[in-house]
């Protein structure tokens, strides 16, 4: 900023010193003749020498998005992975914006799906590699966008369930009389199969499934029959893995919380998963061998 000091006259009066102001320092700032311009409004910025003082009236505007960069900008993923994916908005003279609103969007979310209304997974650019292929990762600041490539593989480890609690498949691991359709009959319960799959390729990962089967039990004589009643496949747990040394698993859970920790001893085909929830009786013993 300049001001020119002038006497009653209009003579310019030279020599002077001036001592600037601003109305509101939240707004811009003021050092020596320099104003730094800090947020969008209305502020008055002031010139003083002596009795004499002059002022206008600046109207800052919101820095214009001008790039968005997104970090990383290049993904080579395994199926499971995840990824915290950000985006640096600038505007004028590549200087940063904070606060602006960022839609991210896939391309193709069978590949990778990315956190954003309307899919909120994990938060704002929050990444998961859904399944093989390319795709493109967009990001958004008004009507500004940057973009990211992402490529993903089958990165997967797949171990059959061979044995729940020691029985082998199918195992028995309920059996009593329940109410179905309004009339009393007895059923039983099997793990009839079930895998552990890793995958991954930055971060390994684990998920544990068991399909479970209900049966209606009659018994006629020494004659057995089995209906079954319902079957379904259950997720029993997903998360993170560490591996050791001696190739056993440390396996983080993400579905089960807080802080609940299995383990998985190797074997020569396989591992034996060890799961136990903290501070309760219940734990499972799954042997799996690899496919």
């Amino acid at each position: 900023m300049t001001a020119s000091v002038v006497d009653g006259a209009g003579n310019r009066v030279s020599a002077t010193s001036v001592i600037w102001s601003v109305s509101d320092t939240t707004l811009a700032k003021v050092t020596a003749a320099t104003i730094a311009l800090l947020k969008p409004g209305l502020v008055r910025v002031s010139a003083r020498s002596g009795v004499a003082a002059g002022a206008i009236d600046l109207t800052i505007g919101r820095l214009v998005v001008k790039e968005v960069g997104l970090t990383p900008n290049t993904m080579h993923l395994g199926r499971g992975d995840r990824v915290q994916v950000s985006a640096r908005v600038l505007g004028q003279g590549g200087r940063e914006i904070s606060g602006r609103s960022i839609t991210f969007a896939s391309d193709d979310p069978q590949v990778a799906i990315i956190g954003a209304p309307p899919t909120p997974v994990g938060g704002p650019g929050f990444l998961i590699a859904a399944g093989p292929g390319a795709t493109t990762i967009r990001a958004t600041v008004d009507g500004v966008t940057g973009t990211a490539a992402v490529g993903v593989v089958v990165a997967d480890t797949t171990f059959t369930l061979t044995e729940f609690n020691g029985s082998p498949i199918p195992a028995l691991i309920a059996a009593d009389t329940v109410e179905f359709d309004g009339q009393r009959e007895f059923a039983e319960v099997y793990a009839d199969s079930g895998v552990l799959v890793l995958s991954g390729l930055l971060q390994e990962r684990y998920s544990l499934t068991v399909r479970v089967s209900q049966y209606h039990v009659i018994r006629t004589g020494d004659v057995v029959q089995r209906e079954l009643r319902l079957r379904f496949n259950a997720e029993v747990d997903r998360g993170v893995v560490t591996v050791a040394a001696d190739g056993s698993l440390s396996m983080l859970s993400e579905l089960i919380g807080p802080h609940l920790e299995h383990s998985a001893i190797r074997t020569v085909d396989g591992y034996l998963v060890h799961f136990h929830e903290p501070g309760d009786d219940f734990f499972l013993d799954l042997r799996y061998k690899r496919q």
